[in-house]
């Protein structure tokens, strides 16, 4: 098994390779594809797309589609999940040359699949004004392109209102105001938090890194930098780590169920998370309806709007398809369908687009315009954040070294150190040429 996926990993070297030396032509090379099939289509002979999502509910949207689009038409196959599962089965099916022509990606995973995805740029490239910068960083890599963003997990402060109001607190501005409501929470109301910081979100540390700044994995020319212990990095996890220290914060884990309890009995006060943690508290601690508001993230400096993102995902267009164009002509229509994407709980990934609050969610949030603030946050991401093709595995050991530090096993600083030399082993056993941030 580990084999094959240094077999895999290495092959998306060469993937990247290309496209780095593609980006110095300034072509994209899709053209036999997509070009063809164009002129099928036009010519009015219908094309079947198949599609590969787990988004439930997509299916009415795809009937949507294939209604008004006779000619090109969408097959769509719904799988479990974002997971590893259904990772496996995108590389396998790609691996015996059956992979479908158009197939949603975590953001997570876009690396990982480069070897099977089609370089689109000259069909793609269109389409980039649609969406946010930070958005198609995640599709547009070494200067190709590879699909279109579908949705995205800007950062925000979600709070408990009602308790902030009762407990006489102000809502941090910084994440120095932060730090020290989190510690006065604590003391002076035994087993009731300000957040948590849990081992199984792992992407969330991440983000926090991403907003001061900080960015662990990048492509300078045809190697990748690491930069896991980087002035910014080190920043956020002695903070957080004075946080551990103190017992301000809970470590109960982010998909534990116990999690939502301990928000709807104001045992956890504030969440700051992505997008799509909006409709997951409104739904798991229903009972707290109307105490929560939201608030931009803490900021790092007084009067700055700085965000990040923490999850979401993308359409990418794999290898072998005849169909490029029209894939790509359904996915910006999927990907722009504002509303559409709000009904099935994603956040757009849209650029300059109105994204009205949905009527339970600004509910749930005491009136408050949620998504506004959302848009906003998604247009003040400032550094890129790339996730390479061996995440798979430094995932694990992340969350195992997270778990550690709340366990009070070891510190935050020393699992990133610990981090930043298994990233780069990593890149060594895959045959990838990486060095570390100078």
């Amino acid at each position: 098994m580990l084999n094959r996926r240094r077999m895999q990993i290495g092959a998306m070297v060469t993937a990247l390779g290309v496209a780095v030396a593609m980006a110095g032509c300034g072509n994209g090379g899709s053209d036999d594809d997509g070009g063809d099939a164009g002129t099928e289509a036009n010519a009015g002979t219908p094309v079947t797309i198949d599609y590969w999502g787990w988004v439930p509910g997509m299916q009415d949207l795809v009937d949507e589609w294939n209604e008004d689009n006779p000619d090109i038409q969408v097959n769509y196959s719904a799988q479990s999940a974002g997971d590893d599962a259904t990772f496996s089965k995108i590389t396998t099916a790609a691996q015996a040359g059956d992979a479908p022509d158009l197939v949603q990606a975590d953001v997570k995973w876009v690396t990982s699949l480069l070897q099977y995805a089609q370089d689109v740029s000259d069909e793609a490239g269109q389409y980039e004004d649609n969406y946010t910068a930070g958005a198609w960083s995640n599709v547009s890599l070494g200067g190709a392109t590879y699909g279109l963003p579908q949705d995205s997990g800007p950062v925000v402060m979600y709070y408990n209102k009602a308790k902030f109001d009762e407990l006489g607190l102000e809502v941090p501005t910084t994440w120095e105001q932060f730090g020290a409501t989190a510690q006065q929470v604590a003391s002076q109301n035994p087993g009731t938090y300000l957040a948590g910081f849990s081992s199984d979100d792992v992407e969330n540390l991440q983000s926090y890194v991403q907003q001061a700044g900080g960015q662990w994995w990048a492509i300078d020319g045809e190697e990748w930098v690491v930069d896991v212990t980087g002035e910014e990095s080190l920043k956020v996890a002695d903070f957080w780590q004075g946080l551990v220290d103190a017992q301000a914060v809970s470590p109960t884990k982010r998909w534990d169920p116990a999690f939502y309890n301990e928000l709807a009995n104001g045992q956890i006060l504030s969440v700051v998370g992505a997008a799509w943690q909006a409709p997951l508290i409104a739904d798991n601690a229903a009972a707290t309806a109307g105490d929560w508001a939201v608030a931009p993230a803490p900021q790092w400096e007084e009067g700055a709007e700085v965000s990040a993102n923490n999850g979401g995902s993308t359409l990418l267009v794999l290898e072998g398809t005849e169909h490029a164009e029209e894939a790509l002509e359904f996915a910006n229509w999927l990907n722009t369908n504002v509303e559409g994407l709000l009904g099935l709980g994603l956040f757009p990934a849209t650029q300059g687009a109105e994204i009205a609050t949905p009527e339970n969610i600004s509910e749930y949030f005491g009136g408050e315009d949620v998504y506004g603030l959302l848009a906003e946050a998604s247009e003040n991401i400032e550094t890129p954040w790339l996730f390479p093709p061996t995440y798979g595995d430094l995932s694990k050991e992340l969350t195992d070294g997270i778990a550690a530090v709340t366990n009070g096993e070891t510190t935050l600083p020393d699992v990133l150190a610990g981090f930043q030399d298994s990233s780069l082993s990593a890149f060594e056993q895959a045959d990838i040429n990486a060095t570390p941030a100078g």
